[in-house]
């Protein structure tokens, strides 16, 4: 992946997403068909948080290991730190919903599955890296 993406293109990469999630979270939504999959939309808040916290969580990674080795405890930090990050952009993000428009409402549940999204995030990433410390100390 580094290979292909440099932090740089990551971080324009993380940047729009972020700023489409926004306008996402807060434009009057289109009505869709009723889909057989009940509560399909707790499903794509998931998906949603989750590419959200990849993206961030690689840029840093990137960014970080093109200079010099992380330590897992600074690594840890870091990455938590982006997880508390996106959590409290979904809320925030719900927040605006019932205060700043008219056509939308919070809900809780929104903010569960953007949480669970950006913690499945976490733990992916963090079993990226340590499968990839381990192939690099193998070879």
């Amino acid at each position: 992946m580094r290979l292909l993406l440099g932090h740089k293109s990551i971080f324009v990469i993380a940047i729009v997403y972020t700023i489409a999630l926004t306008l996402g979270s807060l434009m009057r939504p289109v009505h869709i068909v009723e889909h057989p999959i009940s509560n399909i939309d707790k499903l794509l808040h998931a998906g949603a948080y989750f590419g959200l916290t990849v993206l961030w969580i690689l840029w840093v990674f990137f960014k970080r290991s093109s200079k010099t080795d992380i330590s897992p405890k600074i690594l840890w930090k870091i990455v938590s730190g982006i997880v508390v990050v996106t959590v409290l952009y979904g809320v925030l993000m719900e927040v605006l919903q019932g205060t700043v428009t008219s056509y939308r409402t919070p809900d809780i549940w929104d903010i569960v599955a953007n949480t669970t999204g950006s913690v499945l995030a976490l733990m992916a990433c963090l079993l990226y890296i340590n499968k990839s410390k381990m192939l690099k100390s193998k070879f």
